[in-house]
């Protein structure tokens, strides 16, 4: 059985990689938080070494200790720590499950809000005569910043983009397929929920670009204030289910939607760009301040914004293992995740999630010849999930039915010549909004992260517990045999049968 000097000396191998004296370039307070995490990460694996035994070292590196506040990744790397692929995969399994529909009406009601705020001024305005005729004009391309609407959601990959796909998509009650329907439907009126009136014209005139919608409020709608009818817009469908946010998740790390329907990389490298002001947001503090720096980019992160864009549209991502491998997410296994969803019930939903998440760790897996390296790459792909959940939750916002709503109230508040000049800018100006949004998904992770984490330290304690009363009982056992003249030797094989 090791000693406790030894199991702490274990324990201190896994900060190998960190110098014991603080880091001048990090100051007192960051310093702080480095020792503190040491010292956390210390401990845990001197327990599980008493409890288990010294083992041999599996996982990947902690890249929590290095830095200096994200509670996220430093939960992450505590459960990984406790007991590892298992625990974290239930993480994700229980917040796929359990919280969309608290995160999506959360991210409804900030929606509500800040359109409120963006248009009231501390009233309620009445819908301004012009919406009623002769409409607002909307350039297709100043709503659609991630070209959603280029894919067709009736086709083989649409279905793992847009909800509610009816047959006939002006029918839909999903905004997005309604909107590509109207798409289609060049030069007719269409009505969404009897709340709006939406006509699509490819070639434009005097008063309209080519390629532009025009927007009326349809004449029977009985709402009148213009708040009124932005709930009533927001309300209606929803943003994003489970199945659309594993399909995001996947996507932002593999790209195999991305490869499938042969995005751009100038609109990869968006995406990385909206990632990298998400991520931001993600460490920044409560009461810090959002200011220009998030939506502006040094030269290193913009080449890796590049590298990123270019392996997704190759529907590829790198790994490192015992060997740098490359690796795929096969868009088959989210045709097949999507169509056990369509068929799930309450009591089985969980674990329809689970399964098929398994199976994408394990084909991860099999991709490296070497089974030793198999753990490690689940626990590499699990931890990838966690990283990017909330980043998929977050950009969904920049989709072309929330742009939809905000440009009609931009016109409105600021001239009907106004538009957001791309996804970033449209962030920008509304910074509080996602910074709130993302804060409150994070909260929503780290508490699921916590619970998962209480559970386990809760048996290690008393694995730990029991394990010392047992190390006494043989201590005076072995005291006892020595008074009357047992030799060492046999001591110390009575004490390994023990």
């Amino acid at each position: 059985m090791p000693t406790t000097d030894n199991t702490v000396s274990n324990a201190n191998s896994l900060n190998s990689q960190i110098s014991d004296k603080p880091n001048p370039k990090l100051g007192k307070a960051k310093s702080g938080v480095l020792d503190k995490k040491k010292k956390v990460f210390g401990k845990i694996a001197a327990a599980k070494a008493m409890v288990e035994g010294v083992k041999k070292k599996t996982t990947s590196s902690m890249d929590s200790i290095n830095n200096d506040g994200n509670s996220l990744s430093f939960l992450t790397d505590l459960i990984k720590s406790l007991i590892g692929y298992a625990a974290l995969l239930d993480v994700v399994i229980n917040f796929l499950t359990n919280n969309i529909p608290e995160i999506e009406e959360l991210i409804k009601s900030s929606l509500k809000d800040e359109l409120h705020s963006l248009v009231s001024c501390g009233i309620n305005p009445t819908i301004p005569t012009f919406l009623y005729n002769p409409g607002i004009i909307i350039e297709v391309s100043k709503i659609d910043f991630l070209d959603q609407l280029k894919t067709d959601p009736s086709s083989f990959f649409g279905a793992l983009m847009y909800n509610d796909v009816t047959p006939q998509l002006t029918n839909s009650k999903d905004f997005n397929t309604f909107l590509y329907g109207v798409i289609q439907d060049d030069g007719n009126q269409n009505t969404w929920d009897g709340m709006l009136d939406i006509t699509f014209n490819s070639v434009g005139n005097l008063t309209r670009p080519n390629n532009a919608l025009t927007i009326k409020v349809n004449p029977s709608f009985n709402i009148t204030k213009l708040t009124d009818l932005n709930n009533s817009f927001i309300s209606k469908g929803t943003l994003f289910d489970t199945n659309k946010i594993v399909n995001k998740t996947i996507d932002s790390i593999y790209g195999s939607i991305s490869n499938a329907t042969q995005k751009t990389l100038k609109q990869l490298e968006t995406e990385a760009k909206i990632n990298d002001i998400i991520d931001k947001m993600i460490e920044a503090n409560a009461n810090e301040n959002i200011d220009d720096s998030y939506f502006t980019f040094t030269n290193d992160e913009v080449a890796k914004q590049q590298e990123s864009a270019t392996w997704r549209k190759k529907g590829l991502a790198k790994l490192q293992t015992s060997t740098n491998i490359v690796v795929s997410m096969p868009p088959q296994l989210l045709i097949d995740f999507n169509t056990e969803m369509s068929g799930a019930t309450t009591l089985n939903k969980k674990e329809i999630v689970k399964t098929n998440i398994n199976r994408m760790a394990e084909q991860n897996a099999s991709t490296s010849p070497d089974p030793k390296d198999h753990t490690a790459i689940k626990l590499d792909f699990i931890e990838n999930i966690i990283k990017t959940l909330i980043k998929s939750f977050a950009s969904a916002i920049i989709s072309p039915k929330i742009l939809f709503i905000f440009l009609i109230n931009f016109k409105i508040v600021y001239g009907q010549g106004k538009d957001y000049a791309d996804a970033i800018d449209f962030m920008k100006l509304s910074k509080n909004l996602f910074k709130l949004i993302i804060k409150k998904i994070t909260k929503r992770f780290i508490k699921e992260l916590i619970k998962v984490s209480l559970v386990y330290i809760a048996k290690l304690t008393s694995d730990m517990a029991a394990k010392r009363q047992v190390e006494k009982a043989s201590d005076k056992k072995s005291q006892i045999l020595s008074l009357v003249g047992v030799p060492q030797d046999a001591i110390r094989m009575i004490k390994g049968l023990m």
